[in-house]
């Protein structure tokens, strides 16, 4: 098979893996109420479990990431999905729930190889006029994977039971590491090594304004079910659907991305869709009818649609290719530290105050946000500036 072929072939699995890799990662969320039914655990033992899930997740992201430097992106993503299919057939016979928790923190170890890594490869099986289109037919497999999941989750747990539907889910995991180990090693250092690098001291300063920006995002997707039902009047039944629409408008979003020429313009991309999210999250609180709500939502689900392959192109035009894991690693964990604090921040304030007062809140982080990623825009401007002359 030639390079060319290969590489295609290597960008489909990859995209197949990240469908089923964000199954794995919005497991715990769908099994929460049936936790709640079976063993009546209460919210604050349901919040621990997934905050724990994050906190795990983003720590291991962070060292996987290092490791896909360092050893075969092709193992390590096989050993992912090969322990994440264990752990979740092994809950069959599970039968409390202390044991059944532990198994799904060990998920999180699983699951977090995939993300670092498989970004990587995404930029390493590109050439770079292809690197805007891969980029967004990657997340928007991802997706599709999300959405797909909580469909056929909700289907085969009405069925068969929530243990023979994570059964059923990890027998997915098995093909792919397969896929992945029959695929060949590429060459590790191509032509992208040669790419010239500005900006790549500033990257802590674009960790951090991303920290901020999903301080204030996440809050809004992890409390829309409950916004739905509390203040537009949703049955709670009904109410996840907001969820589905986020979804869905974020593979709308990854679509339009996949329509812009690529004319290294990312860090504007982010900044203006940093923006737009901080007046959406006031347009949330201030319509109520249906429709609007889900207008917005939508809205919101396709600005995040072009900000993640905005930023996953940017960072690919920063990074040195020999370090590339180790940078999306530290992009995902500087995520996951907000991912893990955000529910636990915004529910107390939310018990303080109210969940629309909390939302408002939330605001403010994304505005820090931008005004962070504008500073890092005007000293990547200086130092070109200054190289030129």
């Amino acid at each position: 098979m030639s390079e060319t072929k290969e590489k295609k072939k290597m960008l489909k699995i990859n995209a197949l893996g990240h469908a089923m890799s964000d199954s794995y990662m919005f497991i715990i969320p769908l099994l929460l109420p049936l936790f709640r039914a079976e063993f009546a655990i209460n919210y604050i033992q349901s919040g621990l479990i997934l905050t724990a899930h994050v906190a795990i997740r983003t720590v291991f992201s962070l060292l996987f990431g290092y490791f896909g430097d360092q050893y075969d992106k092709r193992w390590l993503i096989a050993g992912g999905f090969l322990f994440s299919s264990i752990v979740l057939g092994g809950l069959i016979w599970a039968q409390k729930i202390h044991i059944i928790v532990t198994l799904l923190l060990l998920l999180a170890i699983g699951v977090s190889t995939y993300h670092p890594i498989a970004t990587s490869l995404v930029r390493e099986n590109s050439e770079v006029k292809e690197r805007v289109r891969n980029y967004s037919i990657f997340g928007a497999i991802g997706v599709v994977g999300a959405i797909s999941s909580s469909l056929l989750f909700g289907i085969f747990s009405h069925l068969w039971g929530w243990k023979i539907t994570l059964l059923l889910f990890s027998l997915p995991g098995y093909f792919l590491a397969y896929a992945y180990l029959r695929r060949k090693n590429g060459k590790k250092y191509h032509k992208l090594d040669v790419e010239k690098k500005k900006g790549s001291g500033y990257l802590p300063l674009f960790y951090i304004g991303k920290s901020f920006r999903t301080l204030g995002t996440w809050a809004i997707l992890a409390f829309l079910p409950v916004y739905a039902t509390d203040y537009i009047g949703f049955k709670p039944e009904f109410s996840a659907w907001m969820i589905s629409i986020y979804f869905i408008g974020e593979l709308l979003g990854t679509y339009i991305f996949s329509k812009i020429k690529d004319n290294g313009q990312q860090l504007e991309m982010i900044i203006g869709s940093t923006v737009l999210i901080t007046v959406l999250i006031w347009a949330i609180t201030l319509f109520m009818q249906p429709f609007a709500i889900i207008l917005v939502i939508a809205a919101i689900g396709i600005v995040q649609g072009i900000f993640f392959p905005s930023q996953n192109v940017w960072l690919t035009y920063v990074c040195p290719v020999n370090n590339q894991s180790s940078v999306f690693g530290m992009a995902l964990f500087s995520d996951g530290i907000s991912a893990t604090f955000a529910p636990a921040i915004y529910g107390w304030i939310a018990e303080q105050s109210s969940l629309a007062g909390a939302y408002r809140i939330a605001s403010l982080p994304v505005v820090i946000s931008f005004f962070i990623h504008v500073l890092l825009y005007i000293l990547l401007n200086r130092q070109e500036k200054s190289i030129k002359i």
